[in-house]
Parts: structure tokens; sequence; C-alpha cells
């Protein structure tokens, strides 16, 4: 696992934070008109150069990549949630697949105006669960699909918005992923095989995003925000004292 990839992400997670918190008094203002969202997406996945060149003759072709995403506004930029994706690729000479499992959460920020059109980023970090076509033998003539054990991955996504309706739209995004999945293992026949390199790949993807409000959503979310307490004593005679414990939500 690289140390600059986590450095990147936790930057990016400081920074959003930042945003969040210098907005808040802002956005507590005026009342927060969405509370969640829901989105199902589906588009290309498309190889660079480490799956376009794997193996030699085993390099990927363009492929297909599906999945959804589900969040909770902290306020009317910012979302988190998670994510399940889904990417197969095509193998240039062979009828077998190259296949990839993506789940985790995300952090979003919305660009909110006046318009219609909405621009967003949003980080995402998560597990990559690899099936990869594979030589399983030493003459080189036989391909299966072997699994491999999950690896860290990170993705980088900018994309647009558009508000057909007051609540959901149309979107269209490009993510870009990191999978750390070099020397991972994968077992076929009890014997173990390598995986070779650590991955990129490019998704452009369209969909259908909805946003609601729920006051169970609300409540949850109170129930997880940090409480802080703290002690008053007030004299009830000369000999007695009254203790009190005050709870202080956080708004």
């Amino acid at each position: 696992m690289k140390k600059s990839g986590l450095s990147f992400v936790v930057i990016l997670l400081l920074l959003f934070a930042v945003s969040a918190v210098a907005q808040t008094n802002e956005e507590e203002k005026n009342a927060k008109w969405r509370n969640f969202e829901v989105t199902v997406l589906g588009g290309m996945a498309i190889p660079t150069s480490s799956l376009k060149n794997w193996n030699d003759s085993l390099g990927a072709k363009t492929g297909l990549n599906f999945g959804g995403y589900g969040g909770y506004y902290l306020n009317d930029r910012v979302s988190i949630g998670t994510y399940f994706t889904y990417s197969q690729y095509s193998m240039k000479l062979y009828r077998l697949h190259y296949k990839l499992y993506d789940i985790g959460t995300y952090l979003k920020y919305d660009f909110v105006g006046k318009s219609s059109f909405e621009p967003y980023i949003r980080i995402s970090a998560g597990g990559v669960f690899a099936k990869f076509a594979t030589w399983v033998d030493s003459t080189g003539k036989r391909l299966r699909e072997v699994s491999f054990r999950p690896g860290l991955s990170l993705g980088a996504t900018a994309g647009l918005l558009y508000y057909t309706f007051d609540f959901g739209g149309l979107f269209i995004e490009g993510t870009y992923h990191h999978a750390f999945l070099e020397n991972s293992k994968g077992t076929h026949a009890g014997i173990d095989y390598d995986f070779k390199k650590n991955l990129d790949y490019i998704d452009i993807r369209a969909g259908i995003t909805g946003v609601g409000r729920s006051k169970i959503f609300g409540y949850f979310y109170h129930l997880w925000k940090p409480n802080y307490y703290w002690w008053t004593m007030k004299p009830v005679s000369a000999k007695c004292w009254r203790v009190s414990l005050t709870k202080m939500v956080l708004s």
C-alpha cells in the first residue's frame, strides 16, 4: 500500500471537513431541503495501461460498469454514504473476463446554485475484489478466472447533475480509480497465485439520482452526533449541595 495514496485521501478528507464546518452557520440559517440521496448508474469501464497491457496477450478491452450509491446530507452541500460498483472487461484474444467488485464509503460536495445544473465532486475509499483470468499451469495453455484477496480502492469523481424535477434528475460523471492489489493472493486447485501489480482504471457513467427528506435519516444522524455534558452544583443548605448532570446536544 502506497503512503502517497493514503496521504492524498487524508488531505482531501480534511479539505472537505474544513469546507463543511465553514459553511455550517450559513446552512443553518435556511431549512435543509434534502436529507438523503439514492443513485443508480451504469456506463463504460475504460482500462488504462496497467490493464490494456496485462500479461502481454491478456490485455483488457473497454468494458461495462454499473452500481449504486446511497448517502445522507450533513448539510445542503456535503453528503456521506456507501456505494457498490461492478466492472467487467473482456479480453483481447480470449473469451474470459476481468471482474472488479468495489464496495466502500464516499464523501461528496455539491456546488449548489440557482441553476438546474449542479456540479459535484466525490472521493471514495473501500475494498476492491478482483476476479481475473490467470494462467493456472506451467504450460501456459489453461486460463481460469481466479478470485484474489481484496485490496484498498481509492477513487476521485467529477460530475454534473441536471434536475429534471424538484427531487432528482439525470447525471453524467467520470471517475478515476486506483486499486492496491499488487501481491494479493489468489488460489486455484490448492496453488497460490500473486496479483502482478496495482491497477488504474477510469469509469464514464450516467444515471438517475433521487433526493428526499426523511425523519428516519435525521433521527439516526442526531443519535450519531457527539454529546457533551457538564456538572453543576447548587447549594441547598449550609451543609448540602445538589449536583446535576446536564446534556448538551450539538445542533
